[in-house]
């Protein structure tokens, strides 16, 4: 049975678009290793907006929604 845990920065992403990221994740373990889906566990996890930490800075819902903001721009 395959388990796939999920951490993301709470507050950045809604109901709808968690759904959406199980569903593709599913779909995906489906596709590598066909017949597991019904027994396919996908968790999400959110961590308090700060309490999470890359390049010795922490990770906001400010700075998540900014640089992704910065890459649509470029695209």
């Amino acid at each position: 049975m395959p388990i796939i845990h999920v951490k993301l920065v709470e507050g950045v992403f809604h109901a709808e678009q968690k759904r959406k990221l199980i569903a593709k994740l599913t779909d995906a373990m489906e596709e590598v290793y066909p017949g597991l889906r019904d027994v396919t566990f996908i968790t999400v996890e959110e961590v308090k907006d700060g309490d999470w930490g890359i390049g010795g800075e922490s990770i906001t819902v400010a700075k998540v929604e900014g640089h992704a903001k910065k890459n649509r721009e470029k695209s």
